[in-house]
This record gives C-alpha cells, structure tokens and sequence, in this order.
C-alpha cells in the first residue's frame, strides 16, 4: 500500500483526490490530509439541514460534500483525515474495522486508549474522536475517516447545529455524539505531531511501502474535478433530495409563516399560510427569488445584487 500526504488544505482538492485514487488508479492507497475549516456533509444530505448558516458564514467556515454517505462532520487544522483506498478482492467482506487496523495499532502503539465501536467509530472514553464512512466503486473501496487532536470543538459544534425542524424531506440525517481530541488523552500532542508520527509508524507495518510522497497539486483529474465539481454549488447543494424548508419572518410586526419546494438546490414554488393576509411588496420580494439557489451564499450574492429590492428579514428566514 502506498502512503500519500496531501500538500493542500483545500477540502475541494483533498476530496477530488480521493475520488481520483479510487476511480482512475489501480494501486492500493493511504491517503492523509488535513484541511482548512469546513463543514463535509455525506453524499445523500442536505446542506443547510446539517448546519449553522450564521456561524458558518461568521466564521468563514467552507461547506463541501463527499463522494460517500453517512453524515456531517467537521474538519480543521486539528483534525487529521485518513482514506484507505483499494481494489476488493471478488468474494470478500469488506471492514473498516479490519481496514483501519493499521490506525488503531498507531493509537494504542502511542499510549492512546481507544477502540472501535458497533458504528466504526474510534472512541475513546466513551467519546468519538473519529467517524468513518465508505464508498464502493466497482471493484474498489473508499474507506475515509477523522481523527479529531487538537480541533476546535467549539466551532465543530457551532457550525453542526443545524435546524432540521424547518426540513421535511427523505434524506440520510446526521447521527451526534459526544466528542473529544486525542489530546484531552496527551496535552502534547497536535495534528502535525500525529501526522509525522504516523508517518514513521507506517514505515515499519507491513504492507507499506516504506517511503511517503506528496500527491502533486498539478493533477490534471484532480484539479478538474475540484473545479467543475466538488467546488460548485450544483454538488455542494444541488446534489440532495428535493424537500420542503419551512421557516417564518416579521415585517411590520406581523409574523408571515411560509413554505418552499426546493429540487436540485433550486427554489420552487413558495406558500404564504392562507390565513395571513400577504400584501403586493412582500409578494414580490418573493417572487424574486423563485429560480434562484437555495443557499446561504447565493441568497446573499442576490440579496446583495437587488438590497433595495429583497427584504433583509425575508432573506434572513431562507437560511
């Protein structure tokens, strides 16, 4: 297997590589980056259900989507990620228990008391330091993983506090628990720490070779699916089920409570309760916005293009 390190913390990059080793080579990969902050939801989620508009967008926090399931996690600088990516033997079982054996015999190998749990997380005291998550593609496997040492969790609870209540929709939801750094475990250690540790670590286990190149930022494959793909709104916030986002804004001191279809990221039709009384101005601030992007940065670029127009408080009630 063949130890790679990423020279990027762009989380665009860092995902665009993954699906790059498991699609377009045939070697057997450990692939390890660390990314700048960002919120990454799972393949089959919605974004803004899975997150804090506000304190994303107040603390300049990145939204991107990967190529598997399962649900939203949190990177940044403390945390490290690690993706095991293979070819499957036919017939056999696939683990990401017995995958990421080689991470866990690191953790135990440094004095660090964890295990993995029924979820395939690694846990440690009773609290997630890691989820994972896998992808299949023909013959291949992508099995991916956090692994949180110094992050700061009070952003990656901030930003994952979504509000699901205003969703009615059929997609994956996230599943919480209760976190913690590996280095509440050993105050010494960080991510770069961890990284060059692991390095050395990996040099001695069989089945790696024994020396550990950076992917080049050059990639072509990469650099054109970071473009063209994982950096766009269409698969950051298109790519979801279709749903309806519920919500309510005052104007005058009248409440108007409301409802939007929205497919493919797109707002559709939007309904005013019957009951309330909605005057021609607020009709057409509404108006405007049917056909544009139901996200947090397109909502504000419009908001922003046609300020005399579009009411803050209406915005505001999108995300």
């Amino acid at each position: 297997m063949k130890l790679l390190i990423s020279s990027s913390s762009d989380p665009y990059y860092n995902l665009a590589a993954e699906e790059y080793l498991l699609k377009f080579c045939k070697e057997d990969f450990l692939f390890l980056y660390i990314n700048q902050p960002c919120v990454v939801v799972g393949k089959h989620q919605i974004a803004l259900k899975e997150i804090n508009s506000q304190f994303i967008l107040e603390n300049k926090i990145l939204i991107a989507r990967r190529l598997s399931g399962g649900g939203a996690v949190y990177h940044d600088e403390g945390n490290l990620n690690f993706s095991f990516i293979s070819s499957i033997p036919q017939g056999e079982n696939i683990s990401f228990q017995t995958i990421s054996k080689p991470i866990i015999r690191f953790l135990v190998n440094s004095g660090l008391d964890v295990e993995i749990s029924d979820r395939n997380d690694i846990i440690s005291n009773g609290k997630k330091v890691s989820g994972s998550a896998m992808h299949i593609y023909k013959n291949r496997v992508l099995a991916h993983a956090t692994l949180l040492i110094d992050s700061n969790l009070t952003n990656l609870s901030g930003a994952l506090k979504g509000n699901p209540d205003r969703f009615t929709d059929k997609s994956i939801n996230s599943k919480r628990s209760e976190v913690m750094n590996l280095s509440e475990i050993d105050n010494r250690l960080n991510s770069r720490i961890v990284l060059s540790e692991l390095v050395k670590f990996l040099a001695n286990e069989s089945g790696f070779k024994s020396d550990s190149s950076t992917l080049k930022l050059e990639n072509e494959i990469i650099n054109k699916l970071t473009l063209e793909k994982y950096a766009t709104s269409d698969w950051i916030y298109g790519y979801s089920p279709k749903y309806k986002y519920t919500s309510v804004f005052s104007i005058d001191h009248k409440l108007y409570p409301f409802s939007i279809d929205v497919e493919k990221g797109i707002i559709g039709s939007i309904f005013f309760n019957p009951e309330v009384e909605v005057n021609n101005t607020i009709k057409l601030n509404i108006k405007m916005l049917i056909g544009e992007k139901h996200n947090i940065f397109s909502l504000i670029e419009e908001y922003r293009k046609n300020g005399e127009s579009i009411n803050n408080e209406i915005l505001k009630s999108l995300y």
